[in-house]
């Protein structure tokens, strides 16, 4: 819950008596067990009525988002608006912020855009907007809801109509947003149409469709160049993009133009090429070659020959040259993670990225960089190939919290062989050969610079602790 809400635990625990009287005003009470969580019992009527007052306080109670929160809803807003402006007096009354951190989440935001073909422009005295082709804002709007919303709960979200359950484990300004889009009408057209069984399609077209009908029924539609329109429009899966295009128009009364329609068709066509693994030209297997060989000489030399590793490298090649021939949005929703958990692999893996960028002809996002670090460290995992690094493990008095330390860094860097656990009185210069010494304090004005190098943690190795002994691994 901390780490969802931004929060400290002790915070958490400060604020749940508070909780707790207002569930037990609504016949409720908070379950607690130890090693399991915290759950809500009751009756399903006190639970509904207490998610209305939930949804109905949102909407009138001071909002105060978290700084991620905050980015999200302002790349929100200013692709709704897209390409009108959007005042910062508007921004600043809409997500609670002063206008000078308006301009910073603004700032933040101009590198995500510009990855989406899109530009931020700034107007003096009017306000920030976002420019670039109407098709390239429905695409990111896309990609924003698929980073925000967990695939699960989209499609909970999707699939449920009305107010239900899933709209509260969501930001209230989030479940605005989301609210103006058609999701579960566009969830069943999806469905009744069956164009596609990828298992992308199940979430993206339907996302894509909403995003579609909304940005029509504001009076934005797309524009193609006429070779590119005839050339989709002539395509087979034109004919299934009409009629979702006709059912689109139909569910909000916009009449949907020939620009529109080939949009949905070239959208219905990449997820079809998804699904088909061998649509498009398989990709190229001395560009793999040339990615393996990189990776043999920055990582491990087995992997030049891992089989399974080159399998798994060419089918993903094969979809990614296929999303980017049709500008799907993709998500790597474990992308933070595997970069601060391999980071050297990470590192590899960037540059293996611009190697393919410059083969396919396009700029791969981050997502897909965090896709290649998988294949590259699920390889040196299944294949034991990390090397192992000598540890131990230093506390003040060498008792309870030494094991807590020791079974966080075992869980958290499994390539580390803790040799030993010593108080910091016990050890010395000649202690134990080691590549590394991690204490929880100080020791004698030794540090990183030490051979070996000495690192100061938390008992509890918080994420700031991972980092700094994964850059010093790297090293």
């Amino acid at each position: 819950m901390a780490s969802d809400l931004g929060l400290s635990e002790r915070v958490i625990r400060y604020r749940l008596p508070g909780v707790e009287r207002v569930l037990k005003n609504h016949g409720l009470e908070l379950a607690k067990k130890r090693g399991v969580g915290i759950w809500i019992d009751g009756d399903a009527a006190g639970l509904e009525v207490l998610r209305a007052e939930i949804r109905e306080s949102s909407r009138s109670a001071p909002r105060v988002f978290a700084r991620d929160e905050r980015f999200d809803l302002l790349r929100a807003k200013l692709l709704t608006a897209a390409p009108d402006p959007v005042s910062l007096e508007h921004l600043h009354e809409e997500l609670q912020v002063s206008k000078t951190s308006a301009r910073r989440d603004a700032r933040r935001a101009e590198p995500w855009l510009e990855h989406q073909g899109l530009v931020l422009s700034r107007k003096p005295g009017v306000g920030i907007n976002v420019v670039g082709p109407e098709l390239a804002v429905r695409r990111a709007i896309v990609k924003l809801i698929l980073e925000v919303v967990p695939a699960e709960l989209l499609r909970t979200f999707m699939a449920t109509p009305g107010k239900d359950a899933s709209r509260v484990r969501l930001s209230a300004g989030m479940t605005e947003f989301l609210e103006d889009f058609p999701l579960n009408e566009c969830w069943e057209l999806t469905k009744a149409h069956q164009t596609t069984t990828a298992t992308e399609a199940e979430i993206m077209l339907p996302v894509f469709l909403a995003t579609t009908a909304a940005r029509m029924k504001g009076g934005h539609h797309v524009t193609m160049e006429s070779g590119q329109l005839r050339s989709l429009m002539d395509h087979p899966i034109a004919g299934s993009a009409t009629k979702i295009g006709s059912d689109l128009g139909t569910l909000i009364g916009v009449p949907v133009t020939d620009q529109d329609v080939a949009a949905i068709a070239e959208v219905v066509l990449g997820l079809v090429s998804l699904e088909n693994e061998y649509a498009v030209t398989q990709a190229p297997d001395e560009l793999v070659t040339r990615m393996l060989d990189v990776a043999a000489d920055r990582l491990h030399p087995v992997l030049g020959a891992d089989a399974e590793l080159r399998r798994g490298l060419s089918q993903h090649l094969e979809r990614l040259v296929v999303r980017i021939r049709y500008n799907l949005p993709v998500h790597n929703p474990l992308l933070i993670e595997v970069s601060e958990r391999y980071p050297d692999v990470h590192a590899v893996a960037r540059d293996l990225a611009e190697l393919v960028s410059t083969e396919v002809g396009a700029n791969l996002p981050e997502d897909e960089v965090g896709f290649i670090t998988m294949y590259l460290s699920g390889a040196m995992e299944r294949t034991h190939l990390w090397p192992r690094r000598r540890a131990i493990i230093v506390c003040p008095s060498g008792v309870a919290t030494a094991w807590i330390l020791v079974s966080r860094v075992q869980a958290e860097f499994p390539q580390l062989e803790l040799v030993d656990v010593v108080s910091a009185r016990e050890i010395g210069e000649d202690s134990v050969e080691t590549d590394l010494v991690i204490s929880t304090v100080p020791l004698d004005g030794r540090d990183e610079r030490s051979q070996p190098p000495i690192i100061v943690v938390n008992p509890l190795l918080l994420p700031d602790d991972v980092r700094s002994i994964s850059n010093l691994i790297v090293g």
